[in-house]
């Protein structure tokens, strides 16, 4: 072969390889714009995703709270209407004491005639036998004071139920306790307790509503009863009195039954709360609202060692001092 020969195919061998690497090059640039591309395709879907399973998550859990807020709202509503069931019980029963009382005050006007008639009766025996039948004389004399007894009560239970202003005047809180536990003293002796008092005697008078006043103690009292239902021990209520400071009286309630559970103290007061079957639920907040309606206060606390005792106060008479 000849130089000229060779010096063409070394040429053509070149520009062979030339063209092969200029074609590998391109290929691998082809290659890496493909690589960023899909790479890029894949971070944008890998994104997109994201934000789809962000938003399915945030769906999710929109509905999770929502059936729950609907599971709350349906309790809720359940609740409101067991209350509302209880409270529309709690009128009807309100109603009935209504009438009751108007039955109970009617029948202490029918019952006061015949106390009237046998008082008579028994006076004019007591006339007729001046001087003679001593014995004949003790049983009449005993008559005629039960008589006046049972007349006191019946015009005190007409007083406590008769719907009028109250009356606020100069009262004894001895006499004014004393006389409400006359009011009380059958119920005691049913239930088998005991009333016990120590009432300060040098007391100056208070003002206030007598028949409220009243209502506010027959109210604790009867608390009390119900609380020493079931005890096996001695029941017993002691009443006390006492000068809180210069312008107040305090009269305590004290009885030995159960206590109040502690998460009942903040409620104790509250409208419709009972903790007895058939209790109204309102003898507190009204013994509350009357004590507050004469400048006092209401509260309660358990004992050291059982029982629970209720205590408020009430100003005294400023013209007393």
């Amino acid at each position: 072969m000849t130089k000229k020969k060779k010096t063409k195919k070394l040429l053509l061998e070149n520009k062979i390889r030339n063209g092969k690497r200029v074609r590998l090059k391109g290929l691998v640039a082809g290659l890496r714009k493909d690589r960023s591309y899909l790479k890029h395709k894949i971070q944008q879907q890998t994104d997109e995703l994201k934000v789809k399973n962000g938003e399915l998550r945030n769906g999710a859990e929109k509905q999770i709270r929502s059936e729950a807020q609907i599971q709350i709202d349906t309790a809720l509503i359940l609740e409101k209407d067991i209350e509302i069931i209880k409270q529309r019980e709690e009128l009807l029963h309100v109603t009935r004491v209504g009438k009751l009382a108007e039955f109970v005050s009617s029948l202490a006007h029918e019952i006061s005639q015949p106390l009237t008639a046998i008082l008579s009766y028994a006076q004019a025996a007591q006339r007729m036998l001046l001087n003679r039948e001593p014995e004949i004389q003790k049983i009449l004399s005993y008559i005629v004071n039960d008589d006046k007894r049972a007349t006191e009560v019946i015009q005190r239970l007409r007083s406590l139920l008769k719907k009028s202003a109250p009356e606020i005047k100069p009262l004894d809180i001895s006499t004014l306790i004393n006389e409400t536990i006359m009011l009380i003293a059958t119920d005691a002796a049913v239930r088998n307790s005991v009333i016990k008092t120590e009432l300060d005697a040098n007391l100056p008078l208070v003002r206030g509503d007598k028949i409220q006043l009243q209502q506010v103690l027959l109210n604790l009292i009867s608390n009390s009863f119900d609380a020493m239902e079931n005890s096996l021990d001695s029941r017993e209520i002691l009443i006390c009195t006492s000068r809180k400071d210069t312008d107040t009286i305090i009269i305590a309630v004290k009885d030995s039954g159960c206590g109040i559970p502690t998460q009942n103290m903040p409620k104790l007061f509250t409208h419709f709360f009972t903790s007895k079957p058939d209790g109204l639920g309102m003898g507190l907040s009204i013994s509350r609202s009357i004590v507050e309606s004469h400048g006092g206060q209401l509260n309660a606390e358990n004992n050291p060692d059982h029982g629970v005792t209720f205590y408020f106060t009430i100003p005294i008479d400023i013209e007393d001092v």
